[in-house]
């Protein structure tokens, strides 16, 4: 089932079934969706393949109709190596806001001496990020860990970063940040530890207890992160993404203190903005005003 937005008898949200024709169940104003799934399962399987096309051929034709997100932005985003090569934009249009210093996209077959900026430890994540597996990752601390490596994914190096995540969560031109548990601080460099496999979704819940997040008592902690260095962080973004509804995760090096964005996520969870719907749906009443130059839509109550 998707949400959308219809205004043709006053504004209401309208659930409607994408497996069915959308021309008898429209027109609609906006269409707030999230095809993430549909999108990864086109390229493997058929009826998916068909749905996608139903819908895109809907949007085609009527270019009126508002798309929250462009699916073409929501696709880049889908691969972790095109992501990474958009936060890499962040490092010479912000200052103070790098993307992780490396990383690699894997292929069979993988030969590590291949890349001679390469540092221990990366963590390998799945090209893919989307879905129960793109949260499979882990944690490679010498060559002989390689072996570990499934392609294709990415390897991005790890920053230690006082086990603390800021989840920065974006609806139009409002945001949200949220903060989270992280893995703990690991030497930079080779060593003979074993490859470390972990789930970032329950490292980083709210309520998680991980050994993977636990850190010495003498660590210090690091200062949040200031509300200009995120707010120029996501204005940039929206400009190169294109969307209006998206998360990006944050760390601070504990080294350097400055902010290295480390993942772009696709209409994320909103898990801890209270604030999600009211500004969901005021983004909406922008768009359309906008768009009609006129305040046509009214949000019933």
């Amino acid at each position: 089932h998707f949400v959308y937005l219809k205004n043709k008898t006053g504004g209401y949200l309208f659930i409607i079934d994408l497996g069915q024709p959308l021309a008898p169940q429209g027109p609609f104003d906006v269409i707030v969706h999230k095809l993430s799934d549909v999108i990864v399962e086109s390229e493997h399987d058929q009826q998916s393949k068909h749905l996608l096309a139903n819908f895109q051929s809907y949007v085609l034709a009527h270019p009126g109709t508002v798309l929250l997100d462009p699916l073409p932005a929501m696709t880049r985003l889908l691969d972790r190596f095109t992501s990474y090569q958009i936060m890499s934009k962040l490092h010479k249009s912000l200052r103070g806001v790098p993307t992780s210093r490396y990383c690699f996209s894997v292929r069979l077959p993988f030969n590590i001496t291949n890349y001679n900026t390469f540092v221990f430890p990366p963590v390998c994540k799945t090209r893919v990020a989307h879905g129960s597996l793109s949260h499979e990752m882990c944690l490679i601390f010498s060559a002989g860990g390689l072996p570990d490596v499934r392609p294709p994914c990415v390897l991005q190096s790890f920053v230690s970063h006082g086990a603390v995540l800021h989840k920065v969560f974006v609806v139009g031109d409002r945001h949200f940040c949220v903060e989270r548990p992280s893995l703990k601080n690991f030497p930079s460099g080779p060593c003979d530890r074993k490859t470390i496999f972990f789930n970032s979704h329950e490292v980083s819940k709210p309520e998680s207890s991980s050994h993977l997040t636990a850190l010495d008592e003498q660590t210090p902690s690091l200062p949040p992160p200031s509300s200009e260095a995120m707010a120029a962080l996501v204005q940039e973004l929206r400009v190169q993404l294109g969307m209006a509804l998206f998360g990006v995760d944050v760390i601070i090096d504990i080294r350097t203190h400055t902010l290295t964005a480390i993942d772009i996520n696709i209409f994320p969870g909103y898990e801890g903005v209270p604030q999600f719907f009211p500004s969901l749906l005021d983004h909406i009443k922008k768009v359309l005003d906008q768009r009609s130059g006129a305040s046509g839509f009214q949000q019933n109550t």
